[in-house]
């Protein structure tokens, strides 16, 4: 006779089975990232690269000693940028929270007003052994949004909305008032500057990231919440395997823009973006009004997470309808549908992460299990599904990770691995390759004591033509950046012009047909599109138009060194030079005041007669917002851009004329042993032209292996080196 079970039995079992279904089945074992699926043991060929670089940092010459310390500081501070975007209340925090692996460590509780970004930095330096970084706004950003309220205010005052901005401004000056409360005399203090600490709590970041108390000044809890402008904090975690940044938004919809203005800045730099949704309401019009933020990124570097499954009716059904509605909505915002979807539950992340919880309600629980129990009758294992992460075969399949946090976890760690970690340091040791390769040479030209430059060569009028060869580069980079910036302008401005026109003719139908214009509604996303995919076209064009330049300048510099050598062989091989990126527009991802104002326009117009004025309004309008926009993209795209290749072309000219100045001083023997002597290797040179050989035999291999990482094709005992 067989004993029924028990209320406890039957509650083991439903532990065990929730325990096995939220296992993670990536990480553990043989399939651990850096074994079974053929990607690269990231830590040992970092590792493996830096001591690689130190080496050679000792045996190059002088001269290129300081490009060796810049590829080593770079090589330090490599780090993936991820930030998670969504509405408010999406569940972004809880879910970094189970990212870290620390439980309750960021509130969860934030209130939009005066929410922060919070960026965790995982295995990363410490600035100056601190573990907390809190950053103050400015007193002129302060004021720009207590004065004038910010990007909207400027422009709601230029186009005449009065009304408007005086309830704003009672708004922002209620806050103030409230903040002066919490600080008082502090609060002067306190502009632009910023406290740091060695270690941290969940307490203490209550008081820079959340909103307090109300009624109480001396309450922890937000007290210097409304003037922070950024949290930073710093923790060691071994579950990342590359040094990683996490960056915890706000809601992107802050009533005056100032805190959306700074998530947004944190995403023209962010590698990875994970667009965190409701499943219970899975793109609303924020949702859809959050796309704006993506489209000028990349493919590769957009994740969705689909939280709060747990709060479904019946998610086995649930989620693939969701799925398909997603990629619909995709399609029609005009984005890839391929971009990888994953379904999963904050709360169960936590769980999954930290062991069953009380807070965890019971409907949540029950959930839980009956996906569980649906999921493994259909007796298939996620770990031998061929199906990619992020598609909808691959969720409905799997039967462990129900929380969609592991999942999230290995595809961060896929994209940061082979799409921009390894890149990069294969970058790096491209460069450090052709430094020992130039440095090689230039060693063993200098051990000849036979060798003069050709009594021909002029060595004066060389670093003259180098001076004349860099104000040309510099003029004609300049001349083709604005060039192509002055396009990019005329097609924006007529992309405005359309817009104007085309909602002029939709706002006077309307008006004939109404008297009234609320059935009247501006296409707004039809205009971002068109001034996206114009910037996308420039960002595209314009650095290889730049780079053709730049090439040429290199040839003429190589040209110069073969002269000065005397001989038609390459001897000294000049680094080819190559433009950055352009930065993505945070001006276009933001909401724009045409997204708000249109609200206003309509109340504006129901309080005019003449249609003369609705008009005018309009274009006025439409007019303050080309300027602001286009003013924004020449300062903080188009200037940048230009910035940062002047500062290339500088270092690589004044690099080169320090390398024809040393040649001229081996040109007889007093000079020559003062060049020796600069160089610091009197007696040293064959043995850094040994080590030198050596070290250009494992960078080569070294970029094999970085190359065939990349590719997947690595045994696990190459991933390690053996």
């Amino acid at each position: 006779m067989h004993s029924q079970k028990t209320s406890e039995d039957m509650q083991s079992e439903v532990e065990s089975l929730l325990k096995f279904c939220l296992s993670d089945g990536y990480f553990n074992g043989e399939k651990a990232l850096s074994h079974g699926d053929g990607k690269l043991h990231f830590n040992y060929n970092r590792e493996y690269l830096g001591n690689l670089l130190a080496r050679l940092r000792e045996a190059v010459a002088l001269l290129s000693h300081d490009r060796v310390l810049a590829l080593i500081e770079e090589l330090d501070n490599l780090s993936i940028g991820v930030s998670l975007i969504g509405q408010v209340k999406a569940g972004k925090t809880a879910l970094t929270n189970a990212l870290i692996g620390k439980p309750e460590m960021l509130p969860s509780d934030v209130n939009p007003w005066t929410s922060v970004v919070t960026s965790v930095h995982i295995n990363t330096p410490k600035p100056a052994g601190k573990a907390a970084v809190f950053n103050f706004f400015t007193t002129q950003e302060w004021l720009n949004m207590v004065e004038v309220g910010g990007t909207l205010g400027e422009t709601a005052t230029r186009s005449g909305f009065d009304e408007e901005v005086d309830e704003m401004h009672a708004q922002i000056r209620e806050m103030q008032q409230r903040t002066e409360l919490r600080l008082g005399h502090n609060f002067a203090l306190l502009m632009g500057g910023k406290h740091s600490f060695v270690g941290f709590s969940s307490e203490m970041l209550r008081k820079y990231v959340c909103l307090g108390d109300e009624g109480s000044a001396t309450i922890p809890d937000g007290r210097y919440a409304d003037v922070t402008k950024s949290a930073d904090i710093y923790i060691d975690s071994a579950s990342y395997r590359v040094p990683t940044i996490i960056h915890d938004t706000p809601g992107v919809n802050d009533p005056f823009l100032m805190r959306e203005a700074i998530t947004l800045d944190s995403l023209t730099g962010t590698d990875i973006c994970v667009l965190v949704l409701s499943a219970q309401q899975s793109f609303s019009t924020v949702d859809v009004a959050l796309l704006r933020t993506i489209r000028s990124m990349k493919k590769s570097s957009i994740i969705f997470f689909v939280n709060r499954i747990d709060a479904l009716d019946n998610p086995t059904e649930q989620i693939p309808e969701i799925d398909s509605f997603i990629r619909d909505v995709l399609r029609t915002e005009e984005l890839s549908p391929d971009i990888p979807i994953i379904f999963g539950s904050a709360a169960w992340a936590e769980m999954a992460v930290f062991g069953m919880s009380e807070t965890v309600g019971a409907a949540s629980i029950d959930c839980l299990t009956d996906l569980a129990a649906a999921r493994l009758d259909n007796q298939n294992d996620v770990n031998s599904s061929p199906d990619p992460i992020g598609t909808l075969a691959h969720t409905v399949s799997k039967t462990r990770d129900l929380s969609g946090l592991f999942e999230l976890r290995k595809l961060v760690e896929t994209k940061s691995i082979s799409d921009i970690a390894v890149p990069h340091m294969a970058g790096i040791a491209r460069r450090a390759l052709d430094i020992a390769r130039t440095s090689k040479v230039f060693l063993q030209q200098v051990d000849e004591t036979n060798w003069v430059t050709p009594p021909s060569f002029d060595m004066d009028a060389a670093i003259a033509r180098l001076e004349t060869i860099q104000d040309e580069v510099t003029e004609a980079v300049a001349a083709e950046t604005e060039a192509a910036s002055n396009a990019m302008t005329e097609k924006m401005s007529n992309a405005y012009q359309a817009f104007c026109d085309r909602e002029q003719a939709a706002l006077e139908a309307e008006l004939s047909e109404t008297k009234r214009a609320d059935g009247w509604t501006p296409q707004i996303e039809g205009l971002r599109r068109s001034l996206i995919a114009t910037y996308s076209d420039f960002a595209r064009e314009t650095p290889p138009k730049v780079d053709a330049i730049l090439a040429d300048a290199v040839q003429q510099v190589q040209s110069l060194y073969n002269s000065a050598l005397g001989n038609s062989v390459q001897l000294i091989a000049v680094e080819p030079l190559e433009t950055q990126s352009l930065k993505n527009p945070a001006c276009l991802m933001r909401t724009m005041p045409l997204d708000i104002t249109s609200n206003w326009l309509r109340g504006w117009l129901s309080k005019r007669a003449k249609r003369p004025s609705y008009i005018r309004k309009l274009r006025q309008l439409v007019a303050a917002e080309q300027r602001q926009t286009l003013e924004e993209i020449q300062t903080a795209n188009v200037a940048d851009f230009m910035s940062e290749n002047n500062m290339l072309i500088d270092g690589f000219f004044e690099e080169h004329m320090h390398g024809l100045r040393t040649i001229a001083m081996l040109n007889d023997q007093q000079k020559r042993d003062e060049a020796l002597h600069a160089l610091g290797m009197e007696e040293k040179i064959k043995l850094r032209i040994e080590k030198l050989r050596e070290i250009i035999d494992e960078l080569t291999t070294t970029l094999e292996r970085l190359a065939l990482a990349t590719s997947g094709d690595l045994t696990g005992r190459e991933q390690a080196g053996e």
